[in-house]
């Protein structure tokens, strides 16, 4: 309680004068990043509201032992913060967060993606695994251990935990009961001017139905994406309708996967293996549905893109999207897509206020915010 009272206290006081922030990615600050991308943005409003922010990352990070990777950075972080005045608050991923950093500031533990169940995710070995991948699970199990440690250990630490999404706060409640009083959501959402632009491109999009369809897919190659599930809908899918095709996009080299090997030698489908912002706005613009996989997301940034820019989309019900269904209702359908959920759906080109009130970085920072000064 005595504990509960200083912070109250701390933001109260706090609340009557501009904060110095302080904002910690594990990602480099690089806007092509979804982690960076997230502190970048929240960043600028908490910077248009009138406080002093740093945006700070350990990248880079050295070529050092798998296992010591985490220990380097938050010492790294410990290092920085002995060189600096103290802040107002620190807002940081979970794995970062030691009990030094509490002392004289406020600490958001504010999440960027499910920390354990990516974890669990790497675990899992499947069929296209190499033997490197069977050899070196000990280790693999080690590591995540002891990060899942440190991320638990952070949590307990932190004042507040600010989870991505609902989803991921019900999760949160569920499995960790005793951190209920720390826990609530925050959003993730496209910046302004992007906005402006997907907008064009909705407006500008042909509603009539063509005679072929444009399937878009966009993210890292990696299990959690779904990607299983993804090339079982585009095999089966394009046995009764060959006429159809799919764009990978944003999935890395193709020789590291053999799934994505398979999905190469099929003429329907294109390999983007990387893209700029221009090239995503073309991608957008030249399909006709997106399509999401993933069985374990954090947010899953490409949903609000692909919808925003007036394409209907097949989603699993897993991060943003039970809080993007909410609002949008029929344009977030669920994965995978049959003949006659495809054929029902029709491209979208107009969008309330009620969802850019909520997807807007005004909105999120100032709600942050608020749960901190409530």
């Amino acid at each position: 309680m005595q504990n509960l009272s200083l912070r109250q206290g701390m933001t109260r006081k706090l609340e009557r004068r501009p904060l110095r922030i302080l904002i910690v990615t594990h990602a480099p600050l690089l806007p092509e990043y979804g982690a960076a991308q997230v502190a970048i943005n929240l960043g600028q409003v908490f910077k248009d509201l009138g406080h002093e922010v740093t945006l700070w990352s350990p990248q880079p990070v050295p070529e050092v032992k798998p296992w010591n990777r985490s220990r380097y950075m938050r010492k790294k972080l410990k290092d920085y913060l002995e060189t600096q005045d103290t802040f107002d608050i620190i807002d940081c991923p979970p794995i970062f967060i030691k009990k030094y950093l509490g002392k004289k500031t406020i600490v958001v533990s504010r999440h960027v993606q499910p920390d354990l169940l990516y974890i669990l995710s790497t675990l899992n070995i499947d069929r296209d695994a190499t033997w490197r991948n069977f050899l070196s699970f000990p280790v693999r199990l080690t590591i995540s251990i002891s990060d899942a440690i440190s991320i638990i250990f952070g949590w307990y630490i932190a004042d507040y935990i600010f989870c991505l999404g609902t989803h991921e706060l019900k999760w949160m409640t569920k499995w960790f009961p005793s951190l209920r009083e720390k826990l609530s959501a925050y959003y993730n959402a496209i910046s302004e001017n992007e906005q402006e632009s997907l907008k064009k491109i909705r407006v500008a999009r042909s509603l009539e139905r063509l005679p072929h369809i444009r399937f878009l897919w966009i993210g890292r190659w990696v299990k959690h994406k779904g990607i299983k599930e993804l090339e079982n809908f585009i095999s089966s899918w394009l046995l009764s309708s060959p006429q159809d095709s799919f764009t990978i996009a944003g999935c890395g080299d193709c020789e590291t996967s053999k799934s994505l090997l398979r999905l190469k030698k099929m003429e329907q489908v294109s390999i983007v293996p990387n893209f700029d912002r221009a090239t995503l706005l073309e991608l957008l613009n030249n399909h006709d549905i997106g399509l999401f996989s993933s069985q374990v997301e954090g947010w899953g940034l490409c949903l609000n893109e692909m919808l925003e820019s007036g394409m209907p989309v097949f989603a699993t019900n897993t991060g943003g999207v039970p809080d993007l269904k909410q609002l949008l209702g029929e344009k977030v359908l669920a994965f995978p897509p049959n003949a006659q959920s495809i054929n029902e759906v029709t491209s979208q080109r107009t969008f309330d206020d009620i969802y850019y009130n909520h997807f807007s970085w005004n909105s999120i920072a100032n709600s942050y915010l608020e749960k901190i000064f409530d």
